[in-house]
């Protein structure tokens, strides 16, 4: 589960870069902003779930579960953003 919230992380963290090479980062600069900040959010959540050996292993899960919640939501606001702006 962790490496893939990692590679969704750094996908969503691609998005602006390839935003700006399809030239529609112009347009919706603030929806590329919020699927940036949903993939750092992956990536903390992420982190949250790798046990570090003091035995807070069962403690950390709700970081991670909150984390990947809230970054569910950016994403969404962010895509339906892009979506408004490209179709406006």
């Amino acid at each position: 589960m962790p490496i893939d919230l990692i590679w969704l992380g750094i996908a969503l963290l691609l998005a602006p870069a390839l935003g700006e090479l399809g030239k529609i980062k112009g347009k919706a600069s603030r929806g590329f902003a919020w699927l940036a900040g949903a993939g750092a959010l992956y990536l903390l959540a992420a982190a949250f779930s790798y046990d570090i050996g003091f035995g807070l292993a069962g403690s950390l899960t709700y970081g991670t579960a909150i984390f990947s919640i809230i970054a569910l939501i950016a994403t969404f606001v962010g895509a339906l953003m892009i979506i408004a702006s490209i179709f406006k």
